[in-house]
């Protein structure tokens, strides 16, 4: 296809356009002969279109570049915040999106002009970085760990597990057909309602003994010798306590026999979202004082937390609890199941991103193995661990 072809040339004019007597006009000839033409002030009218409209492209950018470091310093000194205020620390349960969304801002403030920009931003995502890094290295595999040897004499191997069967669950029985083999001495549920209440039967069904509360269960092949919901001790007069203080997730307790005859506690647990309000912070500590009677180093936790790190208030609950947390940089949320039931499929990845299903123990408790189980169509994958209780010469 043959190209215009620009002419351009003087052409006398009637009247003063500045340039003495002479226009100058832009000819366009077109193949088919027909043609067009620009006059001197149409240009002029067309440059400075283009010149305002450049000025509004770049007033855009700027304004962009100021709002995107403007978040960038923002929720860096948010989340040094954080302990300060329980929705500062909320927001870090959010950590690796943040930290996602801070370095797409980063990369676009990368092409900004101003060095001082570049230098501020990437400050910024260090900052933002920064709260993650500890748990980060903590889920590091060690290199140079030796492989667990078999249980010596006096110690004992218990698999145990926990999950967030969702009572919107839209396919509820893959949990009742995976989950029993993997945990096959303890399995807590939490969600054990709605859709997923027959799951939770048929899962009961294969195990020798449960305990119930509510939505929570304790599945186990180990005798339970008491077991009940989480409460309020008796011994607490209401009127002399702030209601705040007591108040109680859904859980429920067991009381088990270990095969050499001796016992541990086992709790199924399942908090509240940290925000709005302080009701987790609430229901953190009711449960720590209701769980305060029994002996801490054989004591085993486990469930849904609702808090992930770098959050403070996985620390708080260690430190409440008195016990070790022992799912590390171990995401279990959102799971496939939130995408299948939305009616988006099944994601070609695993999507988990957060981890707030956790596994606390006491000392007398060795962590041999954990690690996030399969796909079971809930929003949570299950949480599957592997501990061992220390022979009474081997605790510290």
């Amino acid at each position: 296809m043959q190209q215009p072809r620009a002419v351009a040339g003087p052409r006398r004019a009637q009247g003063n356009t500045g340039l003495g007597q002479v226009k100058i006009e832009i000819i366009y000839a077109h193949p088919q002969g027909s043609s067009f033409g620009l006059t001197a002030s149409q240009s002029l009218r067309c440059s400075e279109r283009l010149k305002r409209r450049d000025r509004i492209l770049a007033l855009r950018h700027t304004i962009s570049a100021i709002l995107v470091l403007a978040g960038l310093i923002g929720l860096a000194v948010i989340l040094a915040l954080a302990p300060l205020w329980r929705g500062f620390d909320a927001l870090r349960e959010l950590w690796p999106i943040l930290v996602v969304l801070a370095t797409l801002g980063v990369l676009f403030l990368l092409g900004n002009r101003h060095r001082q920009v570049r230098w501020i931003a990437l400050a910024a995502l260090l900052a933002i970085i920064a709260p993650g890094l500890g748990e980060s290295w903590r889920a590091m595999p060690d290199p140079f760990a030796a492989t667990p040897a078999s249980p010596r004499p006096g110690e004992i191997d218990l698999a145990i597990g926990t999950h967030n069967l969702w009572g919107r669950n839209a396919s509820p029985d893959a949990a009742a057909n995976l989950l029993p083999p993997m945990a096959p001495d303890v399995l807590a549920l939490q969600e054990a309602f709605g859709q997923a209440r027959a799951a939770a039967d048929a899962m009961q069904a294969q195990y020798a003994f449960a305990a119930r509360c509510r939505s929570n269960r304790l599945l186990s092949n180990l005798p339970i010798l008491a077991s009940g919901c989480v409460e309020t001790p008796p011994e607490v007069m209401a009127a002399a306590t702030i209601p705040c203080d007591w108040e109680m997730p859904p859980a429920v307790w067991a009381r088990l026999q270990l095969p050499d005859g001796s016992e541990a506690v086992f709790v199924s647990v399942h908090l509240t979202w940290p925000f709005p309000g302080a009701t987790q912070d609430c229901q953190r500590r009711g449960l720590a004082r209701a769980l305060a009677h029994w002996p801490q180093d054989r004591l085993v936790i486990m469930g849904d937390f609702n808090a992930a790190a770098p959050a403070l208030a996985l620390s708080r609950l260690s430190r409440d609890f008195g016990l070790e947390r022992r799912s590390i940089g171990i995401a279990t949320f959102p799971a496939e199941g939130r995408f299948e039931q939305a009616g988006w499929g099944t994601p070609p990845f695993a999507p988990m991103l957060l981890g707030i299903d956790h596994i606390f123990a006491g000392e007398a408790w060795q962590t041999i193995s954990i690690h996030a189980g399969p796909n079971t169509g809930s929003d949570h994958r299950p949480l599957l661990a592997r501990l061992r209780l220390r022979a009474a010469d081997a605790q510290p």
